[in-house]
């Protein structure tokens, strides 16, 4: 008996059809060649979209044969070689995948920036309460297309970095790849030379002035309500993260935190190609 295909088969064919544009097979001329780097990832996203561990994921696959299929698998790795090829895969690697899926993606050049936290470890919230600790979290900034709820650009950091010194460097780069015509940010944005360098390139931005004089009310009296209002798709986008797939770090690295950070960034994205996917099929 045949069934059609499901959301996640469909995932793990675009993830790892993309996978195969982004990077080559094997990272060395000495690998065992027993799976590529694409296998790998695509993996690793179907880990994320399932919000799985290791050991998890190898059980799940070993049950379905038409994953495996799709990803070319004559059996299924083990847990401990997805975990190894996880700490030795490049941030490099998965920051150009974010960036290819975003061109595949439509855009509308109208952006918005905002930054959420995603906790670095799980732990009890009674334990957190009686010994009185604080647990750090890792800053996670999202530039994306309010249209589209595409990502386009991401800054972490686990430092109390201000805002107005991410957003600049963040743009900068997104800005040689994608266009952007409008930009809404909030308050903490707020900063003269942040305005000059946005205007400088091209973009309108849409940053209300803190109000301490009668000026300040006039420039925010000046911005469409419309358009800046946009700027909450970054809440729904960090919403549909932590919904969808988790509000907490499992790894105990930084080099690795920041990969899962990228993880979840690229299976968001994969998904909005994957619905564009079933939304063709269906009005044909």
């Amino acid at each position: 008996m045949e069934y059609s295909e499901t959301k996640l088969l469909k995932f793990s064919r675009v993830s790892y059809d993309i996978a195969k544009k982004a990077v080559r097979p094997y990272s060395s001329k000495f690998s065992k060649k027993t799976y590529t780097q694409q296998q790998h990832i695509a993996i690793l996203c179907i880990k994320t979209r399932k919000n799985q561990k290791f050991e998890q994921i190898e059980e799940m696959l070993k049950e379905m044969p038409r994953i495996c299929e799709v990803l070319g698998l004559g059996h299924v790795p083990d847990c401990t070689t997805l975990c190894r090829n996880f700490s030795k895969l490049k941030r490099k690697v998965l920051i150009v995948l974010l960036y290819l899926i975003a061109c595949i993606l439509p855009r509308s050049g109208k952006c918005g920036i905002d930054a959420s936290s995603l906790d670095k470890r799980h732990s009890s919230k009674h334990y957190v309460k009686r010994c009185k600790i604080v647990l750090k979290c890792m800053k996670v900034t999202l530039l994306i297309d309010t249209e589209q709820l595409t990502i386009l650009a991401i800054h972490i950091t686990v430092t109390r970095k201000h805002d107005s010194k991410i957003i600049l460097p963040l743009v900068s780069k997104a800005e040689e790849d994608f266009v952007i015509s409008i930009l809404a940010g909030d308050k903490g944005y707020d900063d003269k030379a942040v305005r000059e360098e946005l205007r400088r390139l091209g973009i309108r931005p849409l940053i209300p002035h803190r109000e301490f004089k009668g000026i300040d009310k006039a420039h925010n009296a000046r911005i469409k309500k419309k358009d800046y209002h946009r700027r909450s798709i970054n809440e729904t986008v960090n919403s549909m993260i932590k919904r969808n797939y988790t509000d907490e770090l499992m790894a105990r690295l930084w080099k690795n935190q920041y990969k899962e950070v990228l993880f979840l960034a690229i299976v968001h994205n994969l998904d909005s190609v994957v619905s564009r996917i079933v939304q063709e099929g269906g009005s044909q």
